[in-house]
């Protein structure tokens, strides 16, 4: 077996591209592999990878929205990425190695091609990292050592920083999520999810993650699924009473809902009944108003999640009718 320290190494000298596009904050060098591998620690960690195979054709939402988060604190705003770039150039490392589709073959030159993960779709199935290494990351200890030394080595001493409260975060979050999951099986009490020591950045990633996962990325009001394939998805974790009033994380004072719906439902231009039936403001038929497919929603079931402890309680409904919704079509 490889030792840890020989991963250490390894980590420590990833080969990064240089160009006047990247600051010191990432020491003028390109971000995007430790920033990949930073995101891969914290799955692992969750069990969500749970092997040395690391699949591509899968759903890529959680590894791409960490990823995200990385990077956002280390990289200007007007810079985007794809994890496809850092997925496929890892290729290169000594101990990542891509799995072609059968009857493909992986050149170099393809791999410099590669810029989104439909791309990498079409010639590989994942990857394989040596069993060695999964075995150090799945370790407590040795996954403290490789973070660590992605974060020293790639980034500087302010930019670390950013980059190891986000990993605090992260991890916070995922537990608050648990959290929110467990407690959603016993009954409804209103101050039940109301610790507010959580940080805001932590409560907000734990929501998201425990609605959205509840309702698998579909509003509960229009029924829209997208998820890209970079693993984007188009719906928010709305509050049904918002935790300025009630400090509440319940999942069920939660739906998962599109960036349309979400904006409706927060106007009070839509509402859910107590049989959770979809009602619509009068509102928004007036002129020069025009609903679109919107106004085809009222009298429609909301599309719940399947764990029926999960559905958005009447109470918080009936709080968000009588408080929010304006001048509902009867």
């Amino acid at each position: 077996m490889k030792e840890l320290k020989y991963y250490i190494e390894q980590f420590s000298r990833l080969r990064r591209a240089p160009g006047a596009v990247w600051t010191e904050a990432t020491k003028r060098q390109a971000p995007h592999k430790p920033i990949l591998l930073l995101a891969v620690l914290d799955l692992i960690s969750r069990n969500v990878i749970t092997s040395s195979f690391l699949d591509i054709q899968g759903d890529l939402n959680e590894l791409n929205e960490l990823f995200t988060m990385y990077w956002r604190r280390v990289v200007p705003l007007s810079q985007k990425s794809s994890i496809a770039f850092p997925f496929s150039r890892l290729h290169n490392e000594p101990f990542w190695r891509l799995v072609p589709i059968e009857g493909k073959e992986i050149t170099p030159a393809e791999i410099n091609n590669i810029g989104t993960v439909s791309q990498l779709r079409t010639l590989a199935i994942g990857a394989m990292i040596d069993d060695d290494l999964f075995y150090h990351m799945s370790n407590p200890d040795g996954r403290h050592a490789l973070r660590q030394i992605l974060i020293n080595a790639h980034f500087s001493l302010q930019a670390g920083a950013a980059i190891s409260e986000q990993a605090q975060i992260n991890m916070e979050a995922y537990k608050y999520s648990e959290k929110l999951e467990k407690a959603a099986h016993t009954p409804i009490v209103q101050d039940m999810i109301s610790d507010v020591t959580y940080r805001e950045a932590v409560r907000d990633q734990g929501f998201r993650r425990a609605v959205v996962g509840a309702y698998d990325h579909r509003c509960a009001l229009c029924g829209v699924r997208i998820i890209t394939t970079e693993g984007h998805t188009i719906v928010d974790a709305a509050h049904i009473q918002p935790w300025s009033v009630s400090h509440n994380d319940d999942i069920r004072n939660g739906m998962a809902l599109c960036k349309m719906c979400h904006w409706a439902f927060d106007k009070g231009v839509m509402g859910v009944t107590d049989d959770f039936s979809i009602v619509t403001s009068s509102q928004m038929t007036q002129n020069p108003n025009i609903p679109g497919s919107l106004v085809t929603l009222s009298g429609r079931e909301i599309i719940p999640p399947a764990d029926k402890d999960m559905w958005p309680a009447k109470d918080y409904l009936h709080w968000h009718r009588n408080n929010v919704l304006i001048e509902a079509n009867r």
